[in-house]
């Protein structure tokens, strides 16, 4: 559903969410690149006890923005299908 395409999205409440979906998905990439800078200076040079606290924090965000991302997505992909049925529906 959400590939990153700047197509305009559809009319309707699926456009919405496909968006609250493209954001919440934006937000997992954004804490991945903190994971893998962090991961990176652990390999180099290890890392401080807050820089390790931090990590962890991190990586519990990228499991909660995760699942909020997936469930934006198939909200998104629910309200696309009802909404063409609703235009396909006779008398509608």
């Amino acid at each position: 559903m959400t590939d990153g395409s700047s197509a305009a999205p559809p009319e309707g409440a699926g456009a919405g969410a496909g968006a609250v979906a493209d954001r919440r998905w934006a937000r997992v990439r954004e804490i991945a690149a903190d994971i893998t800078r962090l991961e990176a200076a652990e390999r180099a040079d290890g890392l401080s006890d807050g820089e390790l606290t931090e990590l962890a924090r991190l990586r519990l965000a990228a499991e909660r923005a995760s699942a909020r991302a997936i469930l934006a997505d198939e909200l998104a992909d629910s309200i696309a299908v009802a909404e063409r049925m609703k235009r396909a529906a006779p008398g509608a």
